[in-house]
């Protein structure tokens, strides 16, 4: 197993910075295909902060393959759905997993919301404003492609963060997320991480290719926010249903998403409570 020397939580010393008073951030990780890492990079990007001492919420979108629960190793019995139908409260269907991070799993009601009239979705969105209670920041896993469920999670989001790998056809899937994202949401916060990476050249090289073509084609520039090696500890970690975070600290990928989470963090800024939920319930894709 490869090694560093430097401890998980002083890589995440940047972290601990005054949060703003009822402050509150959603930050959607999500990519153009599957098989590129996201989830893996939103479980343990959430248990950076909350290694950190930040309240973080874990927001399961992944509606048809969600396994955030998986990775933790929890064992869910309710969903947001069951808060949807109004048979459980938000504070009911949360799940404590390691290191005190806060998880709302198989979030399958965000369908639901398709069926909900306007003043039933005005209605739950009061609901749902207790996530700002429980946490400073939140960190939700979408489904992967460009569904409208999925669209409809990121454009509610404070910013998106983009997975992809050196692979073409990933890069050509990640291009396609950024445009349609600038298309529905033109101020929507975007940044490019890319995973699978064999050094930081060629994560250099991967990202400047695609912000090459989203200049010229869409007048925006996505930066690089970091990006993950290569590491055979990420495989373990997903086959032992162990988050790496916690299991692998002085792995090379677990240093790289400390990393992620410190600029991240230190870029945010404060976002009244509730925000993510009203955007998501009053949305038209939501309609």
């Amino acid at each position: 197993m490869t090694t560093t020397n430097v401890k998980p939580l002083d890589q995440a010393a940047g972290l601990r910075t005054p949060v703003p008073a009822h402050g509150f951030r959603c930050v959607a990780v999500t990519s153009g295909k599957g098989g590129v890492g996201k989830t893996s990079l939103a479980v343990n990007l959430a248990l950076s902060f909350a290694q950190a001492g930040r309240r973080t919420c874990l927001l399961d979108g992944d509606l048809g393959l969600a396994n955030v629960d998986v990775l933790l190793n929890l064992h869910p019995r309710h969903s947001l759905r069951d808060v949807v139908t109004g048979a459980k409260s938000l504070d009911d269907i949360v799940l404590t997993g390691p290191a005190g991070l806060r998880v709302i799993p198989a979030a399958s009601g965000v369908e639901a919301l398709a069926n909900l009239t306007a003043p039933a979705r005005r209605a739950l969105s009061a609901r749902l404003q207790g996530l700002g209670s429980l946490a400073d920041v939140a960190v939700l896993d979408t489904g992967a492609g460009l569904s409208q469920t999925v669209l409809s999670l990121v454009t509610a989001a404070d910013e998106a963060v983009i997975v992809t790998t050196p692979e073409p056809t990933a890069l050509t899937d990640a291009y396609a997320m950024v445009k349609v994202l600038t298309h529905r949401r033109a101020g929507l916060p975007l940044s490019i991480v890319v995973n699978l990476a064999d050094g930081a050249g060629q994560a250099r090289e991967v990202h400047g290719h695609l912000d090459q073509i989203t200049q010229r084609f869409l007048h925006r520039v996505v930066p690089l926010v970091g990006w993950i090696p290569r590491d055979e500890c990420v495989e373990r970690a997903v086959r032992e249903q162990r988050p790496l975070a916690l299991y692998f600290p002085y792995a090379r990928a677990t240093e790289a998403i400390h990393g992620i989470a410190r600029t991240l963090w230190c870029r945010q800024s404060a976002e009244a409570p509730g925000e993510f939920w009203r955007r998501l319930v009053e949305s038209p894709e939501a309609s």
